[in-house]
């Protein structure tokens, strides 16, 4: 069992992405053994408002969000999370405010990918599309991976769908303590060694995500609610 961290480095400008000075940080601190490239996509669907939502009834049922996943874990599978509620002010829209709304817990399933994904997708956007609205397309493509003793290290950048081109928002980084603890358990120590490899690497200005604000659950997807916390965030599509 692994232990994950991800970290988001945002891009100053379109035309400047911090990935070539990472890989080049990771690369001279580390002497990593290079792993085939990787990549990941999102699609997020918002639910449609409710009649009192529009209305401004402060009472009226929040949103839910899905979202559909591929994982380099996952090879084989789509990833199909709901989210009842959306982080507050952090997420597509900034208007939840319920305590309970700040560390949402995704229901997860798997769907085998290829055909039966995109049967699925086209029901999302014809028969499903007055329950769903499209929202964005995040993705990864030919990401870098190297591994380091106990720790694999996966890089690459996020980009987002704008109109007919794609948009690079930043980096996005995932630190995993693949090896055996201190104490032969993963948990807070595995978590501690994955964060001071990053540490190592003297990175200033990323943002640092865990596992654990998502709440655990014994059905083996905690780095897929992981990922979908951290993709769905609106903040990180958006310029300084």
């Amino acid at each position: 069992m692994s232990t994950t961290i991800i970290y988001f480095l945002r891009a100053t400008s379109v035309e400047t992405s911090p990935l070539p000075g990472l890989i080049n940080r990771i690369t001279t601190h580390y002497n990593p053994t290079i792993l085939p490239t990787w990549s990941l996509q999102q699609l997020l669907f918002r639910s449609t408002p409710s009649p009192a939502a529009v209305d401004g009834n402060p009472k009226a049922i929040p949103p839910r969000y899905l979202q559909l996943v591929t994982l380099p874990d996952y090879p084989n599978d789509t990833l199909v999370a709901i989210t009842r509620t959306a982080p507050n002010s952090t997420t597509d829209d900034d208007d939840e405010d319920d305590e309970t709304t700040k560390k949402p817990s995704a229901t997860v399933i798997s769907i085998p990918a290829g055909p039966s994904t995109d049967e699925f997708t086209q029901l999302l956007l014809t028969k499903f599309g007055p329950l769903w609205q499209r929202r964005r397309v995040v993705a990864v493509i030919e990401g870098s991976a190297m591994e380091v003793g106990g720790f694999r290290v996966r890089v690459g950048e996020l980009r987002t769908d704008v109109g007919a081109a794609q948009v690079v928002r930043g980096v996005i980084a995932e630190v995993s303590h693949v090896g055996q603890s201190a104490d032969g358990e993963e948990g807070r120590d595995g978590e501690g060694m994955a964060r001071a490899f990053w540490d190592g690497l003297g990175v200033e200005g990323a943002r640092e995500f865990r596992g654990g604000e998502v709440g655990k659950r014994d059905d083996g997807f905690g780095d897929v609610r992981l990922w979908c916390q951290v993709l769905m965030l609106n903040d990180l599509y958006q310029r300084n």
